[in-house]
């Protein structure tokens, strides 16, 4: 019989083993494949011809790269005029010019690319038009693995950045999983941009962090090169999050920056991965260099709606994302141990909620939440840490109160995700509709007025 004072010995080694490479490789797949196996069953209720489909509206304008370029050879004329209504009219076609026209670019494809192998190889290559339950299927595995690498690639690099305890890194990986709307946008949004963006941030970072203290070579530098420039191509506008990954690299490795070698370097891998965008753009417009959103743009700059971007339950952030609210006192815990990294995330932070409430439409349409943050939330994860170390060993009667009223925030943002049915056309302050969305995801629907 087990004696309670041999249950301490017993838990750090059950701790040591699940800490362990192969432990946390182990909790990693083992996620994948229940998140995938889940995504795939909960999809397939709804895979086409409703916004909530995988590949439906915004979604197929990314995803048609991929069928756009090796079956169509993206013209116009070899894509059935049905296909753009059915797909929810991501795309356009352009008999005129036969030319199939996309306003988003290529970085989301390049990502799904091999899960759409998967698919065609499956249904034959060419063989259907590429909008199959099969494709759907492999988009939304796709959606689960970015998200479960992204955040094993997130956790690895702040536990060597920061050397914090395992609680707190595992509180602090939880909060971004489930106590934002990031996995929102790898299970029922798989088709969109953010998680993709959100993998690639999670990358940079363990670039960057990842071998503290050792050598920078210039193999590192190519590949940090090629993964900015895959930001970009992904969501031209998160070149703000290049600069901040920048920073945080000057902050890390300022010799660098006295090199031209980094330079060019850093150039020349970021216009590698520009190249096909701008020929594609060469192709279908006729320029190399061309504004595919019309006149969608940042017309609410005089008077930006940054309130509503905070908190309106009309896809505000902090709702949606409800342990973004401690991310200020996350903010007070770090500045006296890396003043320059919590300036750098906190004006990232500032000028992104700005070119959000800046945006012709601040609410970004239908969704979770405010979807263009959710590559942005790799960085909260360091104020975040850096409250519940400091908690721990300052203030551990406010920790241990704290810790089950995250993770009760995280488990109701988790089911509120898996309930989300509304693309709201409500006004921004419309109330009702969020808190029936949370009494939903408990009680089932019932008639709430």
């Amino acid at each position: 019989m087990i004696q309670g004072r041999s249950l301490p010995p017993v838990r750090d080694h059950i701790v040591s083993i699940a800490t362990s490479r192969w432990g946390v490789g182990a909790i990693a797949c083992a996620s994948f494949l229940f998140f995938s196996w889940s995504s795939v069953q909960y999809n397939s209720r709804d895979w086409r011809g409703r916004w909530t489909s995988t590949l439906w509206g915004d979604a197929t304008g990314y995803y048609i790269y991929l069928p756009g370029l090796t079956q169509h050879g993206f013209k116009a004329s070899s894509v059935p005029d049905t296909l753009a209504e059915y797909a929810g009219h991501g795309f356009t076609l352009d008999h005129q010019r036969d030319r199939l026209v996309t306003k988003y670019t290529y970085g989301t494809a390049l990502l799904q690319l091999p899960f759409y192998l998967f698919a065609e190889a499956v249904e034959g290559f060419g063989a259907t038009s590429a909008w199959t339950p099969t494709h759907h299927r492999a988009i939304e595995v796709a959606g689960v693995f970015y998200w479960t690498f992204g955040m094993l690639l997130l956790g690895q690099a702040i536990h060597r950045r920061w050397s914090p305890t395992v609680g707190a890194l595992v509180l602090t990986l939880c909060c971004v999983a489930f106590g934002t709307n990031v996995f929102y946008y790898a299970f029922r949004s798989p088709g969109y941009s953010h998680i993709y963006s959100f993998f690639l941030v999670a990358l940079a970072l363990h670039v960057i962090w990842g071998l503290r203290g050792g050598p920078w070579s210039i193999a590192r530098t190519a590949v940090l090169a090629l993964i900015c420039g895959a930001i970009i191509v992904t969501r031209v506008i998160d070149v703000l999050l290049v600069m901040a990954l920048l920073g945080l690299l000057m902050i890390e490795r300022p010799e660098l920056f006295r090199s031209l070698r980094f330079y060019l370097f850093m150039a020349s891998g970021m216009f590698l991965i520009v190249i096909p965008q701008l020929a594609y753009w060469r192709f279908v417009h006729g320029q190399w260099l061309y504004y595919t959103y019309g006149n969608e743009g940042f017309s609410n700059a005089a008077h930006p709606y940054v309130i509503e971007v905070l908190i309106a339950p009309k896809n505000g952030l902090l709702p949606y994302a409800p342990v973004l609210f401690l991310v200020p006192f996350g903010f007070a815990a770090l500045w006296p141990v890396a003043r320059k990294i919590t300036a750098l995330i906190a004006v990232t932070f500032a000028l992104a909620i700005l070119g959000f409430a800046s945006w012709f439409a601040w609410h970004f349409g239908c969704g979770y939440g405010m979807r263009p943050f959710v590559q942005f939330v790799p960085l909260a994860a360091v104020p975040l840490l850096a409250l519940f170390g400091w908690l721990k060993v300052h203030a551990k009667p406010v920790y241990h109160g704290l810790l089950p009223l995250v993770l009760i925030a995280c488990f109701v943002n988790y089911r509120s995700m898996l309930q989300y049915d509304a693309c709201y056309n409500n006004t921004a302050w419309e109330w009702m509709p969020f808190w029936r969305n949370l009494i939903w995801a408990f009680f089932g629907k019932m008639d709430i007025s």
